[in-house]
């Protein structure tokens, strides 16, 4: 099968499905695809930090948070890629390497934010702001 008729068939697939879900779940299942994602990583440590944020399409640059500023990144999900962003972040001593996106684990999690707090004995998780795990400690 050439690719154009690959691809085609996919097409016709993914619509029939989508057709027949009913309506609030089909709604969901777009909205989860196309909704406007934000990544927040702020830098709650006394000390400035440097970020470097990229994924597969776009390299964000590296950048000098001080205390108290954040980065945030915004992106759509690829419908047949896996979006994956991630960060390596350095100072004083501190070092890490973090997937700050990854699809499969926060496309349901996240809603349409996720948010990072550098902290002294790590880098911490929140899809609301309010409630905060650690995920990945210094290293």
């Amino acid at each position: 099968m050439k690719p154009l008729s690959q691809f085609t068939v996919v097409l016709f697939l993914s619509l029939f499905f989508i057709s027949s879900l009913p309506q609030s779940q089909a709604n969901n299942f777009l909205n989860s695809i196309w909704m406007m994602r934000h990544v927040h990583v702020i830098n709650n440590l006394p000390i400035d930090m440097e970020l470097h944020c990229q994924s597969a399409d776009d390299d964000l640059g590296a950048r000098v948070l001080h205390p108290g500023q954040e980065q945030m990144i915004r992106f759509r999900m690829h419908f047949f890629k896996r979006t994956l962003f991630y960060c390596d972040t350095r100072g004083e001593g501190r070092a890490k390497h973090f997937d700050v996106f990854v699809q499969n684990r926060d496309k349901n999690r996240c809603g349409g934010d996720c948010k990072w707090s550098m902290r002294d004995d790590g880098i911490y998780f929140s899809n609301d702001g309010t409630n905060w795990n650690r995920e990945y400690t210094w290293g």
